[in-house]
């Protein structure tokens, strides 16, 4: 029997405020979560606040069975969240600031036992990075990090990136994701001119990067990887809301990707996910039987829940 990869996410963990409730969500922790649910082991490296907020969203990581040991709960800082509003289904975010996100930080131990791990991928992005706490914490991390993939989803936050943020992580990064309003931010921080092919893959040969993601909503997603380009579009299904859409497509393109499948198949399993994401309301809506069948012909050894 193969054993189980292992998966670690780190950055934040919030509450999405949308209307009429609450969600758990998170970039990190979404991808992370289906990453879960698609067979591996995940480990989420956050922090939340000792309060009724941060002891809700404790119990919800636990009851999709990712490991919370390197979560801590602080005391006298509020646990994360974002009022989310929707404008024809795409969102928009409003967050607190500060909040226990933006102190991620371990001690010795704990550092140690993390670095012990060999991770089949490692996941974060920018927004955790707003805090100088929480940056250092990542940076010390990446520079150690025993991880055969390092994977940036970038996903930029009104003011909370830096260019030289930016620059500084994709040095560590091996699979870079971002959407198509993103694309040009960070191509004009890196100086870049000229057509999407010839940015991506400018940004591959600089960096040194196995592959990169841009995802378009409905225009669909492309992706180069190996000297080539790579092309899939959506289902017209019912959008819901676009809450989490891009995690879930992350979290099935890794899973058939680091499980050996091809370019081609994992960008299936990642359209068909956030295709059933979109169409339900929140980032992680229980899977039902046909998203299962679906995911089952990309992914291998199996899907958990």
């Amino acid at each position: 029997m193969p054993e189980t990869k292992k998966a670690a996410a780190f950055g934040e963990i919030l509450w999405d405020i949308l209307p009429g409730k609450k969600c758990l969500g998170g970039a990190p922790f979404n991808c992370g979560a289906h990453l879960n649910r698609l067979g591996f082991k995940t480990t989420m490296l956050s922090a939340l606040g000792d309060d009724q907020l941060g002891q809700e969203a404790l119990s919800l990581v636990n009851n999709e069975n990712v490991s919370s040991r390197f979560i801590n709960m602080l005391s006298g800082v509020p646990t994360g969240f974002t009022n989310v509003v929707l404008n024809n289904g795409k969102p928009s975010y409003e967050f607190n600031s500060p909040c226990a996100w933006d102190y991620i930080a371990f001690n010795s131990s704990m550092e140690k036992t993390f670095l012990a791990t060999h991770w089949d991928v490692f996941c974060f992005g920018t927004l955790a990075q707003r805090s100088v706490v929480s940056r250092k914490t990542l940076f010390t991390l990446l520079e150690k990090i025993n991880a055969d993939i390092k994977f940036f989803d970038i996903n930029l936050r009104k003011e909370f990136y830096t260019d030289s943020v930016i620059e500084q992580t994709l040095k560590y990064t091996d699979i870079l994701k971002m959407n198509d309003e993103e694309f040009p931010v960070v191509s004009k921080i890196l100086g870049i001119t000229g057509n999407m092919a010839a940015a991506a893959e400018y940004i591959i040969k600089k960096y040194g990067l196995k592959g990169i993601i841009i995802t378009a909503g409905k225009s669909g997603t492309t992706a180069f990887f190996n000297n080539q380009e790579y092309r899939i579009s959506p289902e017209n299904v019912p959008v819901i809301d676009t809450v989490g859409a891009g995690d879930s497509f992350s979290a099935a393109f890794l899973a058939s990707y680091i499980n050996g499948h091809s370019v081609t198949d994992a960008l299936s399993a990642g359209s068909a996910l956030a295709d059933f994401v979109v169409s339900h309301s929140g980032a992680l809506p229980e899977y039902d039987s046909k998203i299962r069948e679906k995911l089952a012909a990309f992914i291998s050894p199996g899907i958990q829940r």
